[in-house]
């Protein structure tokens, strides 16, 4: 008997967010055994509000797991079509009831953290919220200075982003972690193997799509074997995964940091979840 897949949906673009029906129906025209279905959203809605998606998720999808990115940005002129914080801390009960209560299944992601816009204080915040909740994990990273693009650095800098010391982030990073300890949750590093050295066990490296939590959450206890995802980056701990996005399913949260061939700066007009126009616009 085969194990199964684990599904991404999707690190290319916000699949649940902006294409929630594509998504269903890419799901359920799955020709193998699934064993868990990872989703990357800021978009709680696009699990929740009424609809194919939802409803998978709810029943039709035995070992659901969400990465919910969530940095406090969301309205203004970095994510200016991303739901605001308090637009997104009203759905975090509903979308935990999705997930059959269980918050264990729910990754908060406070990423990127950007020098001289992300705060402390945002993220103590957002930390007493999602962990006052159960949640377990946390995962961030520092901006990339290369992608597949080239360089990042005038790209970030058009905007006001600048590159972090060495000695920044280790103490960024520290505080985070003492911030998250105070709340239950488990800081990791995403792609960051020099932070994680640099704070001395205070921060582990993240696997965000992870084998072993994904047997540990299956409702049947199926055990996972897969080897790493040879397709991501040198330094990226997760386990292989079947990603069922693709770059033509345009991001319209115009994140100016945003690097994907999905998304980017000067989104269209575009609709939020389930075809509804909610989202927020920039001031």
């Amino acid at each position: 008997m085969e194990q199964g897949w684990i599904i991404s949906a999707s690190r290319r673009t916000d699949l649940p967010g902006y294409h929630p029906d594509e998504c269903a129906d890419r799901l359920l025209r799955l020709r193998r055994p699934v064993h868990s279905v990872f989703f990357w959203t800021r978009y709680p809605t696009g699990l929740t509000r009424p609809g194919p998606l939802s409803e998978l998720v709810r029943v039709g999808i035995e070992n659901p797991v969400v990465h919910l990115t969530l940095t406090g940005l969301g309205g203004t002129a970095l994510e200016p079509r991303v739901p605001t914080t308090t637009q997104v801390l009203r759905q975090l009960d509903p979308l935990i009831e999705a997930l059959r209560g269980d918050p264990r299944r729910l990754i908060w992601r406070f990423d990127p953290v950007l020098r001289g816009f992300s705060r402390l204080e945002t993220f103590a915040l957002l930390a007493a919220e999602l962990g006052g909740r159960g949640v377990q994990t946390c995962i961030f990273s520092f901006p990339s200075a290369l992608s597949l693009k080239g360089p990042l650095d005038p790209h970030y800098a058009r905007h006001g982003i600048t590159r972090w010391s060495r000695a920044e982030k280790r103490e960024v990073a520290l505080r985070m972690a003492d911030v998250a300890l105070r709340h239950g949750l488990r800081l990791q590093a995403c792609n960051q193997p020099r932070v994680v050295a640099d704070t001395d066990g205070a921060v582990r490296a993240a696997s965000c799509i992870s084998a072993e939590l994904a047997a540990a959450l299956h409702p049947r206890r199926l055990a996972l074997e897969l080897p790493g995802d040879p397709a991501q980056r040198r330094h990226c701990n997760c386990a292989t995964s079947h990603d069922i996005g693709r770059y033509t399913d345009r991001c319209r949260s115009g994140c100016v940091y945003c690097y994907s061939s999905a998304g980017g700066e000067a989104p269209d007009r575009g609709t939020g979840p389930g075809g509804v126009d909610d989202a927020p616009r920039a001031t």
